[in-house]
């Protein structure tokens, strides 16, 4: 497999934005262990935590699928690092600096939960542009499992704007989670030649 000399500066700035992504969630959790009464440790913040972390780690790892892309122009760059920085950006939006006008990370949730799944909601939907930079056959691989997965994921999106009770919020966050996990590991384990 030849490697093309863009993609791997491509690759390195992508890296770079993950993987100050992952530290934030990382971050993140070691300052909720530290001080769980000062954050106002959330079962809820915490599955979607869980799930983000879930996710970056398996879109990561599945943006090695970029080295079939052989002709890169500055606007699939500027698309990838984009999307990449949108990543960053629900991250950042997980664990804000400043708490003291919510009191805890539960109540921040349901305050900024329409930005929080509108993040979602947009990942989502530059999935469906990433997966087709991959090209065609990258659609055919991932067979029907895949336009399933976006419907459930824009539908966990409409639901979370619209909930307002935290209990039910925490079941579609456990419900989200779990999905996640097992269409992850059902779906998409290996890289390895198709």
């Amino acid at each position: 497999m030849q490697t093309d000399p863009l993609f791997l500066h491509i690759r390195v700035v992508m890296g770079i934005i993950l993987g100050l992504s992952i530290t934030t969630l990382l971050k993140g959790i070691a300052q909720i262990i530290e001080h769980p009464q000062r954050r106002g440790c959330s079962a809820l913040h915490l599955c979607w935590v869980a799930w983000t972390l879930v996710s970056l780690v398996t879109f990561w790892w599945w943006e090695f699928r970029l080295i079939e892309v052989h002709r890169w122009t500055f606007e699939t760059y500027l698309f990838v690092i984009c999307y990449c920085a949108t990543w960053f950006l629900l991250c950042a939006l997980l664990f804000p600096d400043d708490l003291r006008d919510y009191g805890s990370y539960g109540n921040y949730l349901m305050q900024r939960r329409r930005w929080i799944f509108g993040v979602i909601g947009a990942l989502t939907l530059l999935d469906l542009v990433d997966t087709a930079i991959k090209g065609t056959s990258r659609w055919h691989l991932l067979g029907a499992a895949y336009p399933v997965h976006t419907l459930l994921m824009l539908l966990v999106v409409l639901l979370g704007w619209k909930l307002h009770s935290g209990r039910a919020q925490l079941r579609l966050a456990a419900a989200t989670l779990l999905y996640q996990i097992g269409y992850f590991t059902a779906e998409y384990f290996t890289i390895g030649n198709d």
